[in-house]
């Protein structure tokens, strides 16, 4: 029985390693190199789901923006990929590693950024350009596409509208049937993200954490990226470990922690000296990250005989969290997993909490104390790979300030940047 299982799994697992392994997909986009490119002409690697082919550079006319825009939502409306130009093809397959000439990558990158705005709605997000110089002087430049969670995406211009996909013979339109299936495909993934969210929310409420929590007033983080239920895979015991490497999954307000295997992946945990865990990170084989920390709002006597006040620090936990997030986001780029990312904050149990500021900031609406049991901000998306984490957490911030009274964090310049209050 279990060979007969293990020959099975073979044969359903081996089509798609061999997809991965004969495009670039498998390769992180700054890992690519020229000998990963001349690898695809020399293993005549054909045009497929995932790759595509293109001798030149060319969106000047309105015939070829449209198809320019139609190959790009083909791959976002189907399973990702990367469009490539530089390579010749001849028969379907890769021809000749030509490259291109006098390409201004940072100028090729604007116009495809400008194109997608304009004229592809809703927008695509998560779509990277790299110009990959060649020892001839000359470039070959990628975009890659992932597979988007707000599919289908249309291309309108010029009066003219269509809706692509994309299969094994290279893009085609999409019929109504089609069109049908990718709108209610769309709404499920972002359901069901929520879904995982609240679950993991409601385990914690519970006491169902995957560890044994030193305190009951947590902090808990979530990033969850959109590509994690559509993904066929989960994450293997080498990715895990990759992913923790040069200490990225070091969990939230801690000086020392370790990691360990679990039933949903990797967790890595601090714990005080009676053994109970102080803060964790959740690694979960479909590449969900979550983190709880217990000590930043647990209530502590100030004076002796006095009660001890339930209070957010205001600056406190705001540093910890953006000391923190770079390196869950580096992670989970460590071992592919595409961008865009769901980010979430969750205070759970911070019922009667409040601000606080300083005692020279006790005004009115320092105290204005949360009145629910757990304050779950709305989600904010990560794009882009280079967003700081003080940006990123700001809207976060600003909805737990408001359940407390306030318009927004009052650590923030006038820039926008984080700068904490004096």
């Amino acid at each position: 029985m279990e060979r007969n299982f293990d020959r099975l799994a073979q044969h359903e697992i081996a089509p798609l390693i061999s997809d991965r392994a004969m495009s670039l997909i498998h390769l992180s986009l700054d890992a690519v190199s020229e000998s990963d490119l001349q690898r695809l002409v020399e293993d005549r690697i054909p045009e497929s789901k995932n790759i595509e082919y293109k001798q030149t550079l060319q969106f000047a006319t309105d015939e070829q923006k449209r198809e320019f825009l139609s190959d790009l939502t083909a791959f976002a409306n189907t399973d990702g990929g990367d469009l490539i130009f530089g390579i010749s093809e001849a028969d379907g397959v890769a021809g000749e590693l030509v490259g291109l000439n006098n390409l201004n990558p940072d100028d090729a990158a604007g116009k495809v950024e400008n194109l997608l705005r304009d004229f592809v709605q809703p927008r695509i997000v998560g779509t990277r350009v790299r110009s990959v110089p060649l020892i001839s002087g000359k470039h070959v430049l990628i975009i890659r596409i992932p597979r988007s969670f707000s599919a289908p995406h249309m291309v309108k211009h010029s009066g003219i509208s269509r809706f692509c996909g994309r299969n094994s013979n290279g893009k085609y339109d999409l019929d109504v049937h089609e069109l049908r299936l990718a709108f209610n495909a769309g709404e499920t993934y972002a359901e069901r993200l929520r879904a995982f969210r609240l679950d993991r929310i409601n385990r914690l409420a519970s006491g169902e954490a995957p560890v044994e929590l030193a305190g009951s007033h947590m902090l808990a983080l979530h990033i969850l990226p959109l590509d994690g239920f559509r993904r066929e895979g989960r994450l293997h015991t080498e990715e895990l470990r990759k992913a923790d490497q040069n200490f990225r999954l070091k969990p939230m307000n801690c000086s020392g922690w370790g990691p360990a295997f679990n039933f949903d992946g990797l967790v890595v945990k601090a714990s005080n000296h009676e053994g109970k865990t102080t803060s964790y990170v959740q690694l979960f084989r479909k590449g969900f990250i979550e983190v709880v920390e217990t000590q930043l709002l647990e209530p502590r006597q100030w004076k002796e005989g006095s009660p001890k006040p339930k209070i957010i620090p205001s600056i406190a936990w705001e540093q910890k969290l953006m000391e923190a997030l770079p390196g869950y986001l580096e992670a989970l780029a460590s071992i592919g997993i595409p961008l865009p990312y769901s980010l979430s904050l969750s205070l759970l149990n911070v019922r009667g909490f409040w601000m606080y500021v300083s005692p020279s900031h006790s005004v009115h609406y320092d105290h204005a104390a949360i009145n629910r049991d757990h304050l779950l901000t709305e989600e904010v998306l990560i794009e882009t790979p280079d967003q700081p984490a003080d940006i990123l957490l700001r809207p976060l911030f600003d909805q737990v300030w408001n359940a407390c009274g306030r318009a927004g964090s009052i650590n923030y310049n006038e820039e926008g940047r984080w700068h904490p209050h004096q």
